[in-house]
């Protein structure tokens, strides 16, 4: 009998947890198939670990993370180990010994502080002020105040100086104190940047965006942007990829000028030193181009991951042909068209109409299996292109260098396939202008040779392309195969 009973709990046991189970099962397929949170959105939902924040985040914010007093002796030191992920070697010694730290190369600045810090802007000019007496950096010793040029690539060049303001970073002098009232406190750290220097969309990208995400993705959007140099049409076209790196408002330098308050700061960007490149071997975090682009999958809403999602039941492959306005125009763009649809594409034609709205055009870009275009910042939309899709490149006469380090090499690291057809001289209208035998059509190394300032204006300005179109098909023929068409 008591055996009896032993085996009757047992058998209820299980049934119970069987009957448990059965319940739990759906709802956990819910969760993990059917969340609206992508891995890029999870990382944002994660608590932030440090200071206690009595803010306002976006939601109705307009001031940034405010916060509204109270202990300043908040835990920080998830903040610290954020910022020390910034620098490394000596450096990161620094800003842990005395709470800053600068990494400095031929190409950019970024400066580092852990430490409480004032910010204000006089005359349209950026200051930041330590505290403390305690924070004397080296770099210090023997002047005032350091200051530094907020943007990457090319720090000293003439352009960068005319348009990019420097920051002045400043400590108290032993005899010295800065009692600043605070107009507003923060209890996310800054991180200060200029827009002053933008063009096209290949620099950018390639010189602002891709490093704002170098620079900020772990800090999870607890940050707060402070712009310098501040270009509204810059910061109207790039909003969304500034408020998926940050849950606050950025602040504008340039017209702010009330006091500000951070726990720390971050000026200037990380810079990998090269072309659309995100290196795991490179500062700060480990990071691959296929991270940056799911980042930009995330932050434009686009549904199309892999190309294999459009080609099914034999759909017709889209096609995107980036028109050109001015120089490097493709001439007989009517004559691609149709020989493109007669291999069985649907041909959008990207004019600079279409092109101009990033949020509708990434969209657009991101449902085509092949973007073609000549050599040109356009190209840089292959970011928006799915996992597995064909960018074909078509390269002007003596413009083989720039067209493989800008926008072939970099595809790789992207998860794409890549074409190059290059052109022949008697498609480039600089044949008809210089004749057969000129060095600029025989030998574009020796132009090369003379300087950026001899290049631009023959082979970057000054000359447009007929295809051939013979030729040209062979490539686009390629490009089915690719794609298993």
């Amino acid at each position: 009998m008591g055996k009896q009973g032993v085996e009757s709990r047992s058998w209820v046991g299980v049934t119970t947890a069987t009957t448990i189970v059965v319940f739990l099962l759906p709802l956990l397929y819910a969760i993990v198939f059917f969340s609206n949170n992508t891995p890029l959105d999870f990382w944002k939902q994660v608590p932030y670990l440090g200071s206690e924040c009595s803010c306002e985040a976006r939601a109705g914010a307009t001031e940034g993370s405010i916060s509204n007093g109270g202990n300043d002796e908040k835990d920080d030191s998830s903040l610290t180990s954020r910022l020390g992920k910034l620098l490394r070697g000596n450096d990161q010694r620094q800003l842990e010994t005395i709470g800053f730290g600068c990494k400095s190369d031929h190409m950019n600045d970024v400066c580092v502080s852990n430490q409480r810090v004032w910010m204000k802007t006089d005359n349209g000019n950026l200051s930041v002020y330590f505290n403390s007496k305690n924070v004397q950096p080296p770099q210090l010793q023997h002047q005032i105040s350091l200051k530094v040029r907020p943007y990457v690539n090319k720090k000293n060049d003439e352009y960068t100086k005319e348009d990019v303001k420097e920051i002045t970073i400043q400590t108290p002098m032993e005899h010295q104190s800065y009692n600043y009232t605070c107009d507003v406190t923060h209890d996310i750290p800054a991180v200060i940047f200029s827009t002053g220097l933008n063009g096209n969309i290949f620099h950018e990208f390639n010189e602002m965006i891709l490093p704002l995400f170098l620079t900020c993705r772990h800090f999870r959007s607890q940050l707060q942007f402070v712009i310098n140099d501040f270009n509204e049409h810059w910061v109207h076209k790039y909003r969304s990829i500034l408020s998926h790196l940050s849950d606050y408002e950025f602040i504008n330098a340039s017209e702010d000028n009330r006091i500000h308050c951070f726990p720390g700061f971050v000026i200037g960007l990380h810079f990998h030193n090269e072309n659309l490149v995100c290196s795991n071997s490179d500062l700060p975090v480990n990071c691959s181009m296929l991270d940056f682009r799911q980042f930009l999958r995330e932050t434009f809403h686009l549904e199309i991951k892999n190309v294999s999602q459009l080609l099914y039941n034999n759909t017709k492959p889209e096609l995107v042909l980036l028109s050109r306005r001015r120089s490097r125009m493709i001439l007989n763009e009517a004559e691609i068209v149709t020989v493109a649809s007669e291999l069985g594409f649907s041909v959008v034609i990207a004019d600079p109409e279409l092109t101009s709205n990033m949020n509708n055009f990434s969209v657009v870009v991101n449902r085509c299996s092949v973007l073609v275009g000549a050599h040109g910042a356009g190209l840089t939309n292959e970011l928006f292109i799915p996992d597995g899709a064909v960018v074909v490149q078509v390269v002007p006469l003596g413009i083989q260098w720039a067209s493989t380090n800008y926008f072939g090499k970099p595809s790789k690291e992207m998860g794409v396939q890549y074409l190059e057809y290059q052109i022949s001289p008697q498609e480039s209208t600089l044949l008809d202008v210089y004749g057969p035998n000129h060095p600029i059509i025989t030998d574009p190394d020796s132009i090369h040779r003379q300087g950026f300032n001899v290049v631009r204006p023959i082979y970057i300005e000054g000359q447009n392309i007929t295809l051939n179109i013979s030729n040209f098909k062979d490539t686009l023929v390629q490009a089915l195969k690719l794609l298993g068409r």
